[in-house]
């Protein structure tokens, strides 16, 4: 699988986005709360990127820490 390649404000995107977020990003995919974040990160970043590439940016994000820890 090919590195996705985001830029930190792209990554900061996400974090914004993610933090208005009620689940965690496991529990995301495949949900109407995704579909929002998605939609606001296409419009947002002006990148159209695949559902599956934003969400694997979201997980990268989250391992360097970069997300907010929320409770299960």
């Amino acid at each position: 699988m090919a590195k996705l390649d985001i830029s930190n404000a792209h990554k900061q995107i996400l974090a914004e986005l993610y933090q208005q977020a009620r689940l965690t990003v496991d529990q995301l995919p495949y949900t109407d709360e995704f579909e929002r974040l998605y939609t606001e990160f296409v419009a947002r970043s002006g990148r159209t990127l695949t559902r599956n590439e934003v969400w694997r940016a979201l997980a990268s994000v989250r391992k360097r820490s970069g997300l907010i820890r929320k409770e299960r």
